[in-house]
């Protein structure tokens, strides 16, 4: 599985000593289970904006059994100016490599922006990623425990399967042909976001896409933070967030709309509220008879399965698996090993028969 560094306390600069100080943690996405074998961690200060460095490279070591680390970095020889302190296992302050058959093992931390006037960074971690298309993908999750606010496992492997995809397209793959079809003006609808790293990728892989992303009202913050930044780095994004409970009717925005993507990634964890989910995907595909629903999971227990059979009864196909490799090496806390992301692709029976045909 994948582990995330992650500040439990953020950097906060001391002027007269000329320091900054963290804590740190080094977890798994749901924050079961710490990072279970000694490695090295390394940090820097980087300049807001220009990335310079401020500091040396500082190594740290993280000790099997641990569950937490203090970081503390000297300033360089540099005037006092706004920075951020980057928390990494590879000692660099590029962005992580997000490879389908080669997922990063933990993945790099960089603060908010602290300085003078600002001694203490907020209360959000930055991601940066590079997907296998070149393309460069920063998401920020917060600091706390709500797991909604936080990326998890199948949404990167989901975000690396997709790089994939454009880059090197199976002709055979339905999948392919529904994006290659509609990469004009491709309509994304992803559902239970989070912090939106699947959504976002899209918008950054097909410029000219027009995606929707949804989740519940405490997700809203974090989402919509994560797309205005988005929006400031590029205005060629064409994406737009709104609410969505599975419980209840689709709003108007959603249900107008026809979709070609419909994207969900670790969603059925929670098995009760899987039948809300599979109503929910049954109503937009009655709207959206062509689309694909393209479905990321890493079974964390049994329950779980109820969601295959809900689908089958809801008369949506299977169309397609794949199975995406995570690094190995870590059990969670049940002791079940999370080595794998399994990607499903549905459809409706009838588009079924004519995709089998082309």
């Amino acid at each position: 599985m994948v582990h995330y560094i992650r500040f439990l306390k953020a950097p906060k600069l001391d002027v007269r000593k000329r320091a900054v100080r963290a804590l740190i943690t080094i977890t798994t996405d749901l924050g079961d289970d710490f990072y279970r074998a000694d490695v090295n961690v390394y940090a820097t200060l980087v300049l807001n904006g220009s990335e310079q460095e401020v500091s040396e490279w500082k190594t740290f070591k993280w000790k099997q059994g641990m569950r937490c680390l203090w970081v503390e970095m000297k300033l360089g020889p540099y005037p006092l100016d706004h920075m951020k302190l980057v928390i990494s296992s590879h000692r660099s302050s590029l962005a992580d490599n997000l490879l389908l058959h080669d997922m990063p093992k933990v993945l790099s931390a960089w603060s908010q922006t602290f300085g003078p006037g600002i001694f203490e960074a907020g209360n959000k971690i930055e991601r940066r990623l590079k997907l296998e298309s070149g393309h460069d993908v920063v998401i920020y999750e917060e600091m706390g425990e709500s797991i909604a606010r936080h990326i998890w496992d199948a949404g990167i492997a989901l975000a690396a399967f997709l790089s994939n995809i454009v880059e090197r397209a199976q002709p055979s793959s339905p999948l392919t042909k529904v994006v290659s079809r509609s990469f004009s003006g491709l309509k994304v609808l992803e559902l239970g976001s989070g912090c939106g790293v699947v959504g976002l990728q899209i918008g950054h892989l097909c410029p000219t896409s027009n995606v929707f992303l949804t989740d519940l009202p405490e997700a809203m913050e974090i989402l919509d933070y994560n797309v205005g930044q988005a929006k400031q780095m590029s205005d060629r994004v064409n994406i737009q967030t709104t609410t969505l409970d599975w419980a209840e009717p689709l709003p108007g925005c959603v249900a107008e709309r026809q979709h070609d993507l419909v994207i969900i990634s670790d969603c059925t964890y929670n098995s009760s509220s899987i039948p809300a989910l599979v109503k929910t995907l049954a109503a937009l595909m009655k709207r959206s008879p062509t689309a694909l629903i393209v479905v990321s999971t890493k079974a964390r227990h049994d329950s779980e399965a109820v969601f295959f059979d809900l689908m089958n009864d809801a008369g949506l196909g299977k169309l397609d698996h794949s199975k995406i490799g995570l690094p190995n090496g870590s059990r969670s806390v049940t002791g079940q090993t999370l080595e794998t992301v399994d990607i499903y692709v549905y459809c409706n029976p009838m588009d079924q028969k004519s995709q089998e045909h082309q």
